[in-house]
């Protein structure tokens, strides 16, 4: 079976030859330095590879690193708008996005830090009205993309993944009121944080009619992103997210899945368990990532209780044991894993979330080699 055929057959949960692997997808890539170190460790060299994201420092793998490993999609990312212009200061060592938000790598650091925002000080509907919002449906977004996506999609090779252009309704707040102001808004000024998402929810949904009426024939998967969770729980009560967010998630699913037949991939971090029955309720067919070592999202549990309904993707190994553990470890985690999400379907290894920058190289090899070696139908381990 090629990468295709084995996702496929994963995403109608059934067995197909061995589990399929994801290195370098949408949220299943490496940091920069990852990357490096990875690269050296194998005794590959080449040219600095693509950044494709400056916040968190995510690359797009050389591929080198693709052919000794495995992506199951083809992943297509919007463009920046017309009269957009990305440019880091170099005396500061910042930039500033398309929507107004600053962001600075401190001497050091990882990533570029979310450090101004442009609503911070946002009290009232009437403030929103005041800002000037980015133009969804910017021819500029998708110039190029759609006879990109055809030929993808004929190829056959790959599963094609579109993404949007935007984080989730709930996780956008945080990079337009600031992540503290988010939460002091979505807990004492309501209001304001519904005016919010609603006017999000008609920005994703222009953005999404204008993309999958292009090529929603060739689109297998939906990316969508909703950060929902903390380590211990959800981020809001789930009364909260059941009155505010899952209506309008709904509503955005529901118009995309009467353009495409793709399925909807929904990511978001940490421990969502008690929203999990919410989320299949209103269409959302694959989850991730799998937080393993965040609270209620045992693995076991999770196939147990939503196999049936949900494709999980990623969870491969604890991201702890990733970045501390020793090899023997790595491999004792992936078999526990793939032996708790592969059988019958339904999953696609990789890793819980982007792969940091200080996980060892050793480990990365480790936890794809054994996925390959323990991932065989039927499963064994």
């Amino acid at each position: 079976m090629n990468c295709r055929e084995r996702a496929l057959a994963a995403l109608n949960h059934q067995e197909p030859d061995r589990v399929p692997l994801d290195f370098g997808g949408r949220q299943t890539t490496l940091h920069l330095y990852a990357h490096q170190t990875l690269m050296r460790h194998l005794g590959l060299s080449g040219p600095e590879p693509l950044i494709r994201s400056y916040h968190t420092y995510l690359v797009e793998p050389d591929p080198q690193l693709l052919q000794r490993f495995e992506r199951v999609s083809t992943i297509f990312f919007p463009k920046p708008p017309g009269g957009y212009v990305f440019k880091i200061d170099p005396a500061t060592n910042s930039y500033v996005d398309e929507w107004g938000t600053t962001y600075h790598m401190p001497p050091g650091g990882y990533f570029y830090d979310m450090i101004a925002t442009p609503l911070a000080e946002a009290e009232t509907e009437a403030d929103l009205t005041k800002y000037r919002w980015p133009n969804p449906t910017d021819p500029a977004r998708i110039a190029g993309l759609p006879d990109r996506i055809r030929a993808a999609y004929r190829a056959g090779e790959k599963i094609v993944m579109m993404g949007g252009a935007m984080p989730g309704l709930w996780e956008h707040a945080w990079y337009m009121f600031g992540v503290e102001q988010a939460f002091v808004n979505l807990g004492g000024n309501q209001p304001l944080i519904e005016a919010f998402t609603e006017r999000v929810l008609e920005w994703q949904l222009a953005y999404w009619n204008m993309v999958l009426s292009q090529v929603g024939d060739s689109v297998d998967v939906v990316q969508l992103n909703e950060d929902l969770g903390s380590q211990q729980g959800p981020m809001m009560a789930p009364a909260t997210f059941q009155r505010i967010y899952k209506p309008r998630l709904q509503q955005l699913i529901a118009a995309i899945k009467r353009q495409t037949k793709a399925r909807v991939y929904l990511h978001s971090c940490g421990s969502i368990y008690r929203l999990i029955p919410d989320l299949i309720e209103i269409g959302v067919d694959i989850l991730n990532p799998v937080q393993v070592n965040a609270a209620e999202m045992d693995s076991a549990r999770l196939k147990k209780e939503f196999g049936k309904d949900l494709t999980f993707w990623g969870g491969g190994c604890d991201p702890v044991v990733m970045g501390t553990g020793t090899v023997p470890q790595v491999i004792d985690e992936v078999k526990r894993r793939i032996h708790d999400l592969a059988p019958g379907g339904g999953f696609i290894f990789g890793s819980v979330h982007n792969i940091q920058a200080d996980v060892p190289p050793e480990n990365i090899v480790a936890m794809f080699d054994a996925a390959v070696e323990f991932g065989g139908y039927p499963i064994r381990v």
